[in-house]
């Protein structure tokens, strides 16, 4: 019965740490714990398809519709800095997070 009980508990443990040990697509620039974590299965560009996680917060202002020139251009920056970061999965990614993946 002990046994069973521990492998119970590694069974239970193991996705756990699967996730600790998942790198999230984030700003690189982020200090605290994203508020708002999406996992998904995804096949990213040069990598198969495996469980992706993103930190949406982080890309809340691209997913939005500028309402001015000011907004468009703050956009524009920030998808540009994403785009060194991150590369080809930025487009991925926000595909993802627009429910078209």
């Amino acid at each position: 019965m002990r046994t069973l009980s521990v492998l119970l508990l590694l069974f239970w443990l193991r996705p756990v740490a699967a996730a600790d040990n998942m790198r999230c697509i984030e700003n690189p620039k982020r200090q605290k714990a994203c508020p708002h974590l999406l996992y998904r299965v995804a096949e990213l560009p040069g990598m198969a398809a495996a469980v992706v996680c993103i930190c949406v917060t982080d890309f809340a202002l691209l997913l939005q519709q500028p309402a001015n020139e000011t907004e468009q251009i703050k956009q524009n920056m920030a998808r540009r800095q994403f785009e060194v970061v991150h590369g080809d999965k930025l487009e991925t990614v926000l595909a993802i997070l627009n429910r078209k993946i």
